[in-house]
This record gives structure tokens, C-alpha cells and sequence, in this order.
């Protein structure tokens, strides 16, 4: 097989295994926390005051306002819409993408008539939930100040999308019937409209998944505002309901850093915001599962360094044969001496095999954790938030050359997890090169060469793979990278060196 077609066919091996690794963890998101990231990106065009006069003060040159007292029983709660000099509004800029979008496609667009009313809808139906859970500090539309209306809507603008029966856009529906037949079809969105603005804002969550927390509180930060959002406490059962790697991986990895994180930043999520407790509990949890793999697997890493230091012995034996390749009969000998020469120093060649069966799901849940964790994505460490990918930190070149937006960050993490990947593969080869190098150079196999050489477009293969893997993945996985690579080089030293010691006492 031609050395190309070898790193193309492991190259996509590779790359379906990542996708399929990524489809493999569930999303943990309930339909009732999805409305509440909704809300948080798309708010409604709404500003609140107490006054007209308040409304109307400080107005900007170009821009253009419309005012309206919200309810007729309360002269001191008024709205204001404020539209920039491109036509934006400036509470919502989703809401002006798709506009925008819509309007080059001649959708009919909804007027601030119908945006207006929308958000008096929303605030008027969040009332009812709001009383039900603030018995002490209820509020009404005849006495609502702005920052009463501000944390009703903070509390329950989630129903905006969420309705009966855990329902995503049943509410929306609904009201949508209603503010046509109040204020007419003229002012309201065309079909068209309605389902590019659905599509569009169900796209802009879909890829949420930073919804796995153990106690209820406020994590992330969404929309334009970074809006933190309410989160409900998952349990080990409603993880089992997502699947085995979600029960048995992926929410155990999860729990791990959010009571790590919790621990370190004294069980307050404002410590969080600095992101130290998250980073700290991300190389606690990684030594832990990476502590894990290697007491599983430890015979079967032990019988792969037995086998490097085999090598020798099995260089002889490879130089007895050096037609193996193309004679049936001498590659059959070459196998049965070493099989012979395994058995006697009890190695099995195909431990490598059981290392790979044992990390890929947990790679699968350690990467769905990561993604997952609520915890993660609060906060933000040197700059840059732990769930945005790396690329994504890359690509936001505001303020450079500052670290305003973790830029720098993001490009050291990287490095750092490539560097600290390639030295972990080649340090273990590179000591086994150089104690090989003491021995005798004997005949080259054509068989051996061609399986090392096989070994190392793989090993290069699987390098590339993680780095550019490493650019779309969220920036704790770039830790986990760093510090399990870092593991892994003292792991293969450790073992290299209890397999020279035996061989020695032998």
C-alpha cells in the first residue's frame, strides 16, 4: 500500500472518529433551559423607564426612538425603542440580523408596532409566574417599576418560547395568533419571516450544550449582554436517560469539575468568574481519569514497554528472515518464534488493542463532560471562557494586541498542548532509539521496516489529528490535552523504567 493512500485512509479513520465521537454524547439541555438561553440572545426590543421624560432624555444624533407607556393603569413604567442610524435595534442585535436577512430576501418584516407588543405580552404573562414564586414581593401593572419589570423578565421572559407540555415555541405561536388579530396582519411578520426567525434562533442553541450542573444557579453567558442563565441541578439518573457513556462517563467527569470547581471557589459562582477554580479542577479531574486509564490498562502498557525493550531480541530473530515478505513459509517461522519469544517474557502483542478499546469512550465522555459542564462555561480564565473553542478565540482578534478577548491565551494553550503532545509520542522513542543504538545494527527486515514505518504515519497521523482537533474543541479540552500529554511522558518514563529494572534483576 502506497505511503499516501496510508495517511488518507487513517487520516479519515480518524476524522469519523471524531465525528462520531461528538455525536455520541447527548445533550443534557432541557427544553426549559434552551428557552432561557432563547431569551438571553433574542430579549425583545425593550428599554423600561419611569417616565416619559426619562424615556425621552439623552437621545442619540441619528437614531430614532419610539415611546409608549406600557400599561394605562401605571404613568411610571414607560418602553423605548431605540433604532440605530443603520436601521439596527440596538436592545436586540439577533433580532436585527434576521431582519436584515429577511429584508433581502422581501420578507415582510414585523413593525415596532408588533415588536412593542410582543415584549408587553411576554412581561405581562410573566407576571403571573413571577407572583407564584416571590409570595412576599409580588408586583403588578399598576405599580411595576422598570426594575421590577427588569427581573420579571430576567425571572420568566423564557416564556416567550417555552409553553405547555415542555414545549419549545408553543407560547410563541400562541401570542404570535394573538397580536395579529389585535393590532392586524398589516404590522405583523410574514410565514416566511416567522420560519427563518424559528430556524435561525433554534441554529443559535442547538450548538449549546453547557447545561450539566449539580446544584441550580446561574452559569454561562449568552447574547450580546453575556447573560448568565439558570441551569437546573441533573441528576445521575436523568444522565442515564441520555445513555450509557452519558450515565457511566460523561455526567461522573462533569460532577467531578463542578465539585472541584465548587471546592476550590468556596461553593460561591462569583469566585468563578475569574475562571482559577474551573482551571484547577480541569487538572485535578484530568490526573484522576488519566490516573484511571493507566491503573486499567497498566499490564497492557507494560507489556507495550516489554515490547520496545524486546526490540533487540526481536531484531535478531527479523534478521533470520529477511524474505518474509515475500515467502509464506518464512513469514509463518518469523511469526512462530515470536510468538515464542512473547510467551516467554509473557507479553501480549495485542495489549495496545485493549489501551484503545478502554480510552476511546473515554474520550468520548471526557469530551462530552467538557462541552457539557455549566461550570465551564461561567467565568473566564486570563480572558478567555473554558467552552469556547480555541479557534473561535483566535479568530476574535479585537484588541489585539491586548488580551482583551484571550487571544493571547487561546495561542499559548495551543502551543502548549501541541508542544507537550509531540514530546509525549517521541521522548519514549527517542530513549528506545538511543538504547538500541548500542546494539549491534543487524540485517534490515523488510517486513519490520515496512510495519515501522506504518507506525509512524499513524503516530504522525494521530498528532495532526488532535492538534487540529484541538482548534475546534473548547479550550478546556486544550488543558486536558496539556495535562494528560504531560501524564502521559512521566507515565511511559515510569514504566520504561520498571521494565528495565526487572530485565536488569533478570
Amino acid at each position: 500500500m502506497k505511503k499516501s493512500l496510508k495517511i488518507a485512509l487513517t487520516g479519515g479513520f480518524l476524522i469519523l472518529t471524531a465525528a462520531v465521537a461528538s455525536g455520541c454524547t447527548s445533550n443534557f439541555c432541557k427544553n426549559i433551559e434552551k428557552s432561557r438561553i432563547l431569551f438571553a440572545i433574542e430579549p425583545g426590543v425593550s428599554e423600561y423607564f419611569s417616565s416619559e421624560e426619562e424615556a425621552k432624555k439623552d437621545p442619540k444624533e441619528g437614531y430614532t426612538y419610539t415611546y409608549e407607556q406600557v400599561f394605562e393603569t401605571n404613568p411610571n413604567l414607560w418602553r423605548r425603542v431605540e433604532v440605530d442610524n443603520n436601521g439596527k435595534y440596538t436592545k436586540s442585535n439577533q433580532l436585527s440580523s434576521i431582519v436584515s436577512s429577511c429584508k433581502n430576501k422581501y420578507f415582510t418584516c414585523p413593525t415596532i408596532k408588533y415588536l412593542m407588543k410582543m415584549d408587553q405580552k411576554i412581561l405581562t404573562m410573566g407576571i403571573a409566574g413571577y407572583n407564584d414564586n416571590h409570595i412576599d414581593a409580588r408586583v403588578s401593572e399598576a405599580t411595576m417599576t422598570p426594575d421590577q419589570a427588569y427581573s420579571v423578565l430576567e425571572e420568566q421572559g423564557y416564556l416567550k418560547f417555552y409553553g405547555e407540555n415542555d414545549q419549545l415555541w408553543s407560547n410563541y405561536e400562541k401570542i404570535n395568533g394573538e397580536i395579529a388579530y389585535e393590532i392586524g396582519a398589516e404590522d405583523c411578520p410574514s410565514v416566511d419571516f416567522v420560519k427563518t426567525y424559528r430556524s435561525t434562533m433554534d441554529s443559535a442553541v442547538s450548538g449549546t450544550k453547557s447545561c450539566i450542573a449539580i446544584t441550580e444557579g446561574k452559569y454561562g453567558a449568552y447574547g450580546q449582554y453575556s447573560i448568565p442563565v439558570t441551569m437546573d441541578a441533573k441528576d445521575w439518573g436523568y444522565a442515564w436517560s441520555k445513555g450509557p457513556i452519558s450515565g457511566l462517563i460523561v455526567f461522573p467527569v462533569a460532577w467531578l469539575v463542578d465539585t472541584f470547581s465548587a471546592g476550590i471557589g468556596g461553593g460561591n459562582l462569583d469566585a468563578y468568574a475569574n475562571g482559577w477554580p474551573q482551571l484547577l479542577a480541569l487538572v485535578i479531574v484530568t490526573i484522576i481519569v488519566r490516573l484511571f486509564i493507566f491503573l486499567v490498562t497498566f499490564k497492557s502498557t507494560l507489556s507495550q514497554q516489554k515490547m520496545q525493550a524486546l526490540q533487540p531480541e526481536l531484531a535478531k530473530i527479523q534478521a533470520k528472515y529477511p524474505n518474509a515478505n515475500s515467502s509464506q513459509s518464512e513469514k509463518q517461522r518469523l511469526s512462530e518464534e515470536q510468538m515464542r519469544l512473547y510467551k516467554k517474557h509473557k507479553v501480549n502483542p495485542l495489549g495496545q488493542l485493549l489501551i484503545l478499546i478502554v480510552q476511546f469512550p473515554i474520550f468520548i465522555g471526557v469530551w462530552g463532560a467538557m462541552t457539557g459542564s455549566a461550570v465551564l462555561s461561567t467565568g473566564r480564565f486570563l480572558n478567555i471562557n473554558l467552552s469556547t473553542s480555541i479557534l473561535d478565540a483566535l479568530k476574535n482578534t479585537n484588541g489585539l494586541p491586548s488580551n482583551m478577548n484571550g487571544w493571547w491565551t487561546a495561542l499559548v494553550l495551543f502551543i502548549l498542548m501541541s508542544v507537550a503532545q509531540f514530546l509525549s509520542m517521541k521522548i519514549p522513542q527517542w530513549i528506545q532509539k538511543a538504547k538500541n543504538k548500542r546494539i549491534a545494527r543487524l540485517g534490515v527486515n523488510p517486513a519490520q521496516k515496512s510495519q515501522n514505518k506504518t507506525m509512524n504515519i499513524i503516530s504522525y497521523v494521530m498528532l495532526v489529528m488532535i492538534i487540529v482537533m484541538g482548534f475546534t474543541l473548547p479550550a478546556a479540552m486544550g488543558v486536558y490535552w496539556f495535562v494528560g500529554a504531560i501524564f502521559s511522558l512521566v507515565q511511559s518514563l515510569v514504566t520504561q523504567a520498571i521494565v528495565g529494572r526487572k530485565k536488569h534483576k533478570n
